[in-house]
């Protein structure tokens, strides 16, 4: 198992036009193979990043812009599929009120894209009028020094 990834490597380092030559011993080197759609392939960091092209951005901006409290979670509120997105929802549950949720799982690009547009690495994301709040260790803490019900409570008048 280990010479077949050892070999995998090799073979894939001999085709990365000398990318990887000085640490690969010249007595281990595979013959380079000159395939330019085999070399894009390779190089994950040249492709655009998943979620990061113009179209998932407007849509994100589209639901954060329509939604006065916008929840992007792993699951849905009636079902979350994390323990974090969990935490999410009780909390905006104790506000009773309307909010919209969007399940990061079902779509990959929102998923990726979403980390993008608010330049946070983990989800859940929660937008009240159109901001970015934070993830729910954010919520927790707002929630119990108050700062999330004022902020809900005046997402709830501009509802209305």
């Amino acid at each position: 198992m280990i010479r077949s990834i050892l070999a995998l490597f090799l073979c894939l380092a001999s085709s990365c036009h000398g990318f990887l030559s000085p640490w690969v011993p010249s007595s281990l080197a595979v013959p380079s193979v000159q395939s330019s759609r085999l070399s894009k392939t390779l190089f994950m960091s040249e492709q655009p990043e998943l979620g990061s092209d113009e179209t998932t951005q407007e849509r994100i901006q589209t639901l954060v812009d329509k939604s006065p409290v916008l929840l992007f979670m792993k699951g849905s509120k009636l079902f979350p599929q994390c323990g974090f997105s969990n935490t999410a929802t009780q909390i905006l549950n104790s506000f009773n009120l309307e909010y919209e949720t969007v399940d990061v799982l079902s779509d990959e690009y929102i998923r990726a894209g979403v980390k993008i547009y608010s330049q946070w690495p983990t989800i859940p994301q929660l937008y009240v009028a159109g901001e970015f709040i934070g993830g729910s260790d954010i919520m927790i803490e707002m929630y119990q020094n108050g700062e999330l019900g004022e902020m809900i409570e005046k997402a709830k008048a501009d509802m209305m």
